[in-house]
């Protein structure tokens, strides 16, 4: 493969990583809004961190703060209850337990043997240079795993993969830069804090709906409405790697502290933020002066966002959003001039009054994680979907010795951003784009290749703890001396990914089950729209602008809201944040009627 001066840059640039990093233990960015990634927490690559992992802080991919720089991500229910809401976006949804993991992947690649073996023919191999996320780490054995990956590919359908080894923050500045450089890159990762609109509006990656209709449909069957995710201007230019048709909220709370006040969790129960009140007013007035309610930190996402579901429309807050999931007659609203927001912010102010928060919150940068692990903080909120649940446990028990408890503060919901997350797209550089899918097909069909990538070797760099799908660690090793570890699960179908301790057999039933509570009132109608904002460039920028002026300070409850507050929607006003509403609601109407 040829090297250019670039290819040396960026090379040098991950060694000084690297040698910095030293002999550390990978760990997982957290309040930044690369953080918000689909990342793995401690031992476990496909478990997300407490620290926002999941790109939900104020700058993330998922977008679901308020500044939206990524504003990007979607999620919807792989349920057959769901299968109407599939409709949305022409694909339908299903939910799959666990129970054909230990058969699926020789039968997958027998089936990848039959159908695809007789593409690639010796002498003729082409090769595809794919981006390799990373938190800033690449694993040491990844060259290992590439030869791994090519002893199957170029054989059986006429390809060799190269990974191109990239942070995901740098994600946007490295592939604009291989573009105009002329670098070769193949296949695009346009999630995290990638705009997938900014991609397609340079010209950068081709429309897929024909390849995916033909060679596609392994990942169509394994995606279903998360295909909605990589939509835009009405074709698809990206496939979204999402296992889960969904989200859903929750407080989680330190166990030994709802024992001491004798406070009783109900599970079936959506909690209010003033119900959360109440809890925190019960804690605080028991507890010392230095001892907070809530940890959270400047870029985590708007507390109200736990409460308030807002589908951003494959955009953020500064182009609006749709409140009641679309299935009232609002349309697309300014959310921060809702009266939704108004009482969120003087909730929060009264928190922050009262020594809920750390009185610094607004300047604190550090994890949740690392927050709740000095043993001053009583909660966090976070996503709690089944492997969460399992992971945040096993977080907080390690940091404090105590059991968390969700406190939900939503139903299991299904909006735009949740599927935007990690999206793989083929760049209209690609010299052989039927290739290009095949792979990628491969790559979501073929369990082998799935689970290979993902984890590596096995005996090499992981070892069945008994039988399939449960694996660990060989002796000796763990997150931080595996010479194989990926932080950014992004491969394939990750509904039929082994699982790392210490989720155990019962997982992928309860990811199923999951995805079957989504409910279709639950479920935005938006799904497969996503909002281009270049003819409001202008404003839009200037809005994003005002945003970040305010809002954190606002959100976090710092400001007098009686002073703030009207002077933040006076400057959005003034910015045109009600011209960029305009044009996204003429877009969606549009968007619409072409579907009637």
């Amino acid at each position: 493969m040829r090297k250019t001066l670039f290819s040396l840059l960026v090379a040098a640039l991950l060694l000084s990583i690297l040698s910095c990093a030293g002999a550390d233990p990978p760990t997982v960015l957290s309040g930044s809004s690369e953080d918000n990634l689909r990342t793995g927490s401690g031992d476990n690559p496909r478990a997300e961190s407490s620290g926002g992992s999941e790109a939900e802080s104020s700058g993330g991919s998922e977008a679901e703060s308020s500044d939206g720089s990524g504003a990007e991500s979607g999620n919807n229910s792989r349920a057959e209850s769901n299968g109407g809401s599939g409709a949305e976006s022409g694909y339908n949804s299903r939910a799959e337990s666990g129970d054909n993991h230990e058969t699926e992947g020789s039968q997958e690649a027998e089936s990848n043997q039959v159908t695809e073996g007789s593409q690639g023919t010796e002498g003729d191999i082409y090769e595809i240079v794919m981006q390799y996320p990373t938190l800033g780490n690449t694993p040491q054995d990844l060259k290992m795993i590439e030869d791994a990956v090519n002893a199957r590919t170029e054989p059986e359908i006429g390809v060799h993969i190269t990974f191109s080894p990239v942070t995901a923050s740098d994600l946007g500045t490295v592939t604009n830069m291989m573009f105009s450089l002329g670098e070769k890159l193949d296949i695009v990762e346009c999630g995290f804090s990638v705009g997938l609109g900014d991609y397609v509006n340079k010209g950068m990656l081709r429309e897929l709906d024909d390849l995916v209709e033909e060679y596609g449909q392994s990942i169509v069957k394994a995606e279903g409405i998360a295909m909605s995710g990589g939509y835009f201007a009405g074709k698809l230019y990206a496939l979204p790697s999402e296992e889960k048709m969904g989200r859903v909220r929750a407080l989680f709370c330190r166990q030994d502290i709802l024992e001491k006040y004798n406070i009783e969790a109900d599970s079936n129960h959506i909690y209010t933020i003033e119900e959360i009140s109440d809890i925190f007013a019960k804690v605080r007035a028991g507890e010392r002066s230095d001892f907070y309610c809530l940890a959270t930190n400047m870029n985590d996402r708007g507390i109200y966002t736990n409460f308030d579901i807002v589908d951003m429309l494959g955009s953020s807050l500064a182009s609006g959003g749709i409140l009641n999931y679309g299935r009232d007659s609002a349309g697309i609203v300014n959310y921060f001039a809702t009266n939704e927001y108004e009482r969120a912010c003087r909730m929060i102010r009264a928190w922050y009054q009262n020594g809920y928060l750390n009185p610094d919150c607004n300047t604190i940068i550090d994890a949740t994680a690392n927050l709740m692990r000095s043993g001053n903080y009583f909660a966090y909120f976070n996503n709690a979907e089944p492997d969460m649940l399992a992971s945040q446990s096993r977080i907080l028990r390690g940091y404090v010795d105590s059991g968390v408890v969700p406190l939900y503060t939503s139903f299991p919901f299904a909006v735009t951003q949740n599927f935007r997350i990690s999206m793989w797209g083929v760049s209209t550089s690609c010299a052989e784009p039927v290739k290009a899918m095949q792979w990628l097909n491969m790559l979501w069909r073929d369990t082998e290749i799935s689970n290979l990538i993902t984890y590596g070797i096995e005996g090499t760099h992981y070892q069945f703890d008994s039988e399939p799908p449960i694996i660990r660690y060989p002796d000796g090793v763990d997150a931080s001396t595996a010479s194989y570890f990926v932080m950014l699960s992004v491969w394939g179908d990750k509904s039929k990914l082994y699982v790392m301790e210490p989720l155990d057999e019962t997982y992928y039933q309860a990811l199923a089950d999951f995805n079957s509570s989504i409910l279709p009132e639950h479920t935005s109608g938006a799904l497969g729209y996503c909002f281009d904002f270049s003819p409001v460039r202008t404003q839009h920028s200037a809005v994003l602008e005002v945003i970040q002026r305010y809002e954190v300070n606002l959100r976090l409850g710092v400001l007098d809201i009686d002073k703030a507050l009207p002077e933040f929607r006076a400057a959005l006003a003034a910015a045109g944040i009600d011209e960029v509403i305009a044009e996204n609601q003429r877009q969606f109407d549009d968007w619409i009627a072409s579907r009637e």
